[in-house]
């Protein structure tokens, strides 16, 4: 199952690659990829899609700055 997120308020490159790596390591994440324009793209088993997007929206804002993250599909 394919999930995007949009990530905005990010202040520096660590602080995205430390939350990529963070829901790389999940179980049941085949990818995931955060890219310069903001779009969090995961690949996930289906079975586990809930718990990541949890993750994801939990996760990010305890990066550095006023991160926010919202699913678009």
């Amino acid at each position: 199952m394919r999930m995007t997120f949009v990530v905005t308020g990010l202040t520096c490159q660590e602080c995205g690659d430390k939350l990529e790596s963070h829901i790389q390591r999940m179980e049941g994440v085949e990818a995931a990829a955060l890219l310069a324009n903001g779009k969090f793209i995961i690949e996930c088993d289906e079975s586990v899609a809930e718990t990541v997007a949890d993750e994801v929206l939990k996760s990010a804002p305890k990066a550095q700055g006023d991160v926010r993250a919202r699913r678009i599909s």
